[in-house]
């Protein structure tokens, strides 16, 4: 696999797009890695922070065969359950996946993802998947809620080279469950990681913080939450409702 490692950009996903616009890369996968990105971004348009040369940062550009645009989740499972079991291998604690993709350890985010499509009619012509694991960082700064790194967790110190190659290769694995149409095979490691499902947690949706429960998560990534104290059961899409973490809050849950 052809890897593009830089030092410094802007953002790996933005490069990956501009190489695939410019036709500098063939119809294979690639991946464009950095160092240290001045512009790096995440999900609900928020910045990705990381020291230079600390962390994993790259954008993975896959094309897949003949996925339809209405089953684009199939991509947030395959490469979140990538990344957990990754994470599990290295005896990341407590690993699970939020809803609809970040990672955890606990209730601290070890790695978060933004994946950009480029469609053609009603398939997905190529998708990036832009992805940052928090691996040799040993500080985060006060700004960010609930950080946590492989480093912190297991006092181990990483060689990022070799844990990219690892990485790809779990990834791969999972892609390919795409690619042959596995679709309950990327359910099930997807809904098997899933933080909170048939578990109480708090949620706030539109202002109203209430204890729930994830009942389903359906094939469009739209995400069912029971109401624990009404029993009622309602379906939300993405940035209609909000985990509540509870180290970064003081919230107190609404009858």
């Amino acid at each position: 696999m052809n890897i593009i490692h830089l030092n410094i950009i802007d953002s790996t996903n933005d490069e990956a797009q501009r190489r695939i616009s410019q036709d500098r890369e063939s119809k294979e996968d690639f991946v464009i890695r950095a160092d240290f990105q001045t512009d790096g971004r995440g999900q609900r348009g928020n910045i990705w922070e990381s020291e230079s040369s600390k962390n994993l940062m790259f954008s993975y550009v896959f094309h897949p065969k003949e996925l339809m645009v209405t089953s684009q989740f199939m991509l947030s499972q395959a490469t979140a359950a990538a990344v957990a079991e990754y994470l599990e291998n290295r005896q990341i604690p407590n690993v699970s996946i939020k809803w609809p993709n970040d990672i955890y350890s606990g209730m601290k985010k070890i790695c978060g993802m933004l994946i950009e499509n480029s469609v053609s009619g009603k398939y997905i012509k190529s998708s990036i998947l832009g992805i940052g694991i928090n691996i040799n960082q040993g500080t985060f700064p006060e700004n960010l809620p609930n950080p946590v790194s492989m480093k912190i967790l297991s006092g181990k110190e990483y060689n990022l080279n070799d844990e990219l190659n690892v990485f790809l290769e779990i990834l791969q694995k999972h892609l390919a469950h795409i690619q042959n149409g596995e679709t309950e095979i990327l359910r099930q490691n997807y809904m098997s990681r899933l933080l909170g499902l048939n578990k109480t947690l708090v949620y706030n949706s539109q202002g109203k913080v209430f204890k729930g429960i994830i009942r389903d998560v359906d094939p469009t990534g739209f995400i069912t939450v029971e109401n624990q104290l009404s029993g009622e059961s309602k379906k939300y899409d993405f940035k209609e409702i909000e985990l509540i973490i509870p180290e970064q809050t003081k919230y107190t849950t609404s009858k």
